[in-house]
């Protein structure tokens, strides 16, 4: 697996070197002619134009865990947490909230445009995305969520469960580019007051570790995910945040599957999270004027099912191993008990075989601020 990690760093650092540019003056309209791969196709060149807030000179890079250095120059796209008031999230069912395109853009009355809050999600109450955006947020932050259950970085590569599934890459080129790329009347944003939110991993490993071929298809995916990252960055995108993999390896799924399946996908899911990190630093060493964060929800996600009361928001949670099936689509209340399941559902660390209840997001929200801040 080491050779594997390996083989992705120098795929993606070839990647990210060859589309390094500079910045321009403070403000343009800046017209740049770049080249988007587009998987198993041939190139393909876009010309795009954007008026965007560039900084007089070039910041010096940030780090890939935390703030931003403090030898940034003195302007930066990185307003503080407290200057984000636009954000945008891709990911898979740990992200979802069911938005719709065609509906209600994000707007002061809901932050996340549609559908109600918290929205349709996997944790049996409001996720990370929708606590991140009207609990823990520092101004009016409006969100467009383009999540989608089951998502893996590219169908093509590793399939999700059913075909209809958006992959990020399906999130970023059919949704982000045409609908919200140029800052459209409906949901106007600047790279100096947005933040794009990446959380995929979880299905791209969940359904690739027991194969034979993984260790051939990981630094594919790998690369396709650092090309989306370019087509972000030439689209405006200048802050990022990546949450990397949980351990999934703890769930009653995995689990099920026995001492052997849980070590070798801990294995995958450790290299896979290696290498988000190493992403994250090329994007801002080559990108100068970019911010990258990562968040270790790995690690808290361990602290949390080995003590639940290491947060005050997880304290409740008396079972951190199983969940009852009379739960796991889904309650009418985030509270709601039935006696043959023996503790209400907010106190079950799963909602099911694969996610977690609304708790462990709310303290990953929490978490995920304290780190922006």
């Amino acid at each position: 697996m080491l050779q594997l990690a390996t083989r992705t760093a120098l795929a993606v650092t070839a990647l990210l070197s060859a589309t390094a540019e500079g910045t321009g003056p403070s403000t343009v309209t800046e017209t740049k002619e770049f080249h988007e791969t587009h998987w198993r196709t041939r190139w393909h060149t876009h010309t795009h134009t954007h008026t965007r807030i560039l900084p007089t000179e070039c910041p010096s890079s940030t780090t890939s865990m935390g703030l931003p250095s403090s030898s940034s120059a003195p302007e930066s796209y990185w307003p503080g947490w407290s200057g984000i008031s636009r954000m945008f999230a891709f990911g898979d069912s740990y992200s979802t909230t069911g938005f719709n395109l065609s509906l209600t853009q994000p707007n002061e009355s809901n932050p996340l445009g549609n559908p109600e809050y918290p929205g349709y999600t996997a944790t049996n109450g409001p996720n990370w995305v929708d606590f991140l955006t009207v609990t823990y947020n520092q101004t009016l932050l409006e969100t467009v969520n383009l999540a989608y259950g089951g998502a893996t970085v590219n169908s093509e590569l590793i399939a999700p469960y059913q075909p209809t599934v958006l992959s990020m890459k399906d999130q970023i080129l059919d949704e982000f580019v045409p609908v919200y790329a140029d800052s459209p009347d409906f949901f106007e944003w600047q790279a100096n007051n947005t933040l794009f939110a990446i959380w995929i991993g979880i299905n791209d490993v969940g359904n690739a570790y027991a194969q034979a071929n993984s260790s051939v298809i990981y630094p594919l995916v790998m690369a396709e995910y650092a090309s989306l990252l370019d087509t972000l960055y030439h689209h405006g995108a200048r802050n990022f945040l990546f949450i990397n993999v949980p351990p999934v390896n703890r769930s009653p799924l995995t689990l099920s599957a026995g001492a052997e399946a849980e070590a070798t996908e801990a294995t995958d899911i450790s290299v896979w999270n290696a290498n988000i990190t190493h992403i994250a630093t090329n994007l801002s060493t080559v990108y100068r004027d970019a911010t990258t964060f990562v968040f270790d929800s790995n690690t808290l996600f361990y602290e949390v099912l080995d003590e639940p009361c290491a947060y005050e928001e997880t304290c409740p949670y008396t079972n951190t191993t199983g969940y009852c099936e009379s739960y796991m689509n889904g309650t009418p209340e985030w509270d709601t008990f039935y006696s043959n399941c023996s503790i209400p559902v907010d106190e079950y660390f799963w909602l099911n075989s694969l996610h977690p209840t609304f708790r462990m997001m709310n303290v990953t929200a929490q978490e995920i601020a304290r780190q922006l801040s």
